[in-house]
């Protein structure tokens, strides 16, 4: 019991995360200037959906392991940018941390739950995803 009550609390940690990102990065797609603003801009809120879906998910797993969904918002994720180099800077931070964050989880998932298992790790490889592309956006840039 004490293991899962340890695990609605790591995915929680991760939800309230999720819930930040989505801020962040809607935050740091509206105030992207410069001539090639337009298609980072909407990458970057895409971005912000991707991590609103991941929240989605978390939330029914927790419900599924008979937690109750934090709706609280992390404010250690919600940091301010507002230059391009800094806003792909922050965001690259992010991404990564929230991989290792993940991926330790993975490691105290119970063998029989599939869906959960499966869940985070299509969680990984969305975060991997975005941090593979603002790598490459950065190197791109500048």
């Amino acid at each position: 019991m004490r293991d899962t009550e340890d695990l609605i609390d790591q995915l929680n940690h991760m939800l309230s995360q999720e819930h930040a990102c989505a801020i962040r990065y809607a935050t740091h797609a509206a105030v992207v200037t410069g001539p090639n603003a337009e298609p980072i801009r909407a990458r970057l809120k895409e971005i912000s959906g991707d991590e609103v879906e991941h929240a989605e998910k978390l939330r029914d797993r927790i419900v599924a392991l008979g937690g109750k969904p934090t709706m609280e918002i992390s404010t250690v994720d919600l940091k301010e940018a507002y230059d391009l180099k800094n806003i792909l800077q922050i965001n690259m931070r992010e991404e990564s941390d929230a991989i290792a964050s993940y991926t330790q989880i993975l490691d105290v998932i119970p063998e029989e739950n599939v869906i959960l298992y499966e869940t985070i790790r299509g969680i990984i490889e969305g975060e991997q995803e975005h941090l593979e592309e603002l790598t490459r956006l950065m190197s791109t840039t500048f």
